[in-house]
């Protein structure tokens, strides 16, 4: 059973960094070229559809990174790497959750003037690159934490 979560757990991972990389290559440059009100009025649309599969992804590789943490042999490499993993996706829900989504939802509401729209979205960009580095170095630590368990088999 191990086996199947981390397997499950790293192509989560990878699902949710590919998604997250889709959202920073296509959605946010995009979203930067429209003009302030128009990006706000366009995201009432687009980030319902972004983000089901972002939860999508990240709930499977954050369960599965807790369990793995927790079910790992005590002390061994694998039990620190999962754990590792564990911190980092919990940090990107953290951001998410305190940075991201509040933002969302005021750019949602249309709360913004132009000015401040434009200087929201660039840190939301820039904090974003910053969730997908975190994401991806989970995705590594989940990666080692599989092969440690595996060696030790």
């Amino acid at each position: 059973m191990k086996k199947i979560i981390s397997i499950i757990a790293i192509i989560a991972i990878g699902a949710f960094v590919g998604n997250m990389l889709n959202i920073g290559l296509s959605h946010a440059i995009y979203w930067q070229s429209l003009d302030p009100n128009d990006f706000m009025k366009f995201f009432v649309i687009d980030f319902p559809l972004l983000l089901v599969p972002t939860a999508l992804t990240l709930m499977p590789a954050w369960l599965g990174s807790l369990f793995m943490s927790l079910k790992s042999d005590k002390k061994s490499e694998s039990r620190k790497y999962w754990f590792f993993a564990f911190l980092a996706l919990t940090f990107t829900i953290i951001q998410t959750s305190i940075y991201h989504l509040p933002m969302n939802l005021d750019f949602m509401a249309l709360k913004y003037d132009d000015i401040t729209a434009t200087i929201k979205l660039n840190g939301w960009v820039i904090s974003h690159w910053i969730r997908i580095g975190i994401a991806i170095i989970g995705g590594i630590c989940a990666i080692l934490g599989f092969q440690k368990s595996a060696l030790n088999q």
